[in-house]
C-alpha cells in the first residue's frame, strides 16, 4: 500500500545529520514503489532543502521528483474546502494549508497512510480521523 509523505520525512531523507534520517531511509527503501509527495509539500521542502542543505540537495530531490522516485499526488479541486473545514475542526493545532492539504489528498486517494516527522499535528489528526502514521 502506498504513503503520503510530509515536509519533514522528505527533508529527513536528504539531511544526514537529521535525526530522522536513519528512519526516513528505512522507510523510502522499504516503500520504494509507493512513495507518494502531495504536491503542496514540494515547495516547502524545496525551501527546507536550500536553506539549510544548499542547491546540491535541492537537485537531489528535483532528480527523486522528475526520475519517478516519487508519484506525485494534487490536491483535487473539491478538496479546498476540505483544507478549510480541518483547519477550523482542529483551529487548536493551526495546521495551516500544507499539512490540512496532505489530510484532504489523503482522504481523497482513501489512502490513510502518512509518513510524518510532525507528531504535534498529526496524531490528533490520525487518533480522529483514523489515519495511520509512519515511520
Amino acid at each position: 500500500m502506498a504513503v503520503l509523505l510530509d515536509t519533514g520525512i522528505l527533508y529527513a531523507f536528504y539531511d544526514r545529520d537529521d535525526s530522522w534520517h536513519k528512519r526516513s531511509r528505512t522507510l523510502f527503501e522499504a516503500e520504494q514503489h509507493a512513495l507518494i509527495v502531495p504536491s503542496p509539500v514540494i515547495p516547502e521542502v524545496d525551501h527546507l532543502l536550500g536553506s539549510r542543505l544548499g542547491r546540491a540537495a535541492q537537485m537531489a530531490f528535483y532528480q527523486g521528483l522528475s526520475g519517478g522516485h516519487y508519484f506525485i499526488a494534487d490536491l483535487p479541486q473539491g478538496k479546498y474546502q476540505r483544507v478549510e473545514e480541518l483547519n477550523r475542526q482542529f483551529a487548536q493545532l493551526a495546521l495551516g494549508f500544507v499539512d490540512a492539504a496532505i489530510v484532504a489528498i489523503s482522504e481523497a486517494l482513501e489512502l490513510p497512510r502518512i509518513a510524518t516527522t510532525d507528531r504535534r499535528d498529526f496524531v490528533p489528526l490520525a487518533a480522529a480521523l483514523s489515519l495511520q502514521l509512519l515511520p
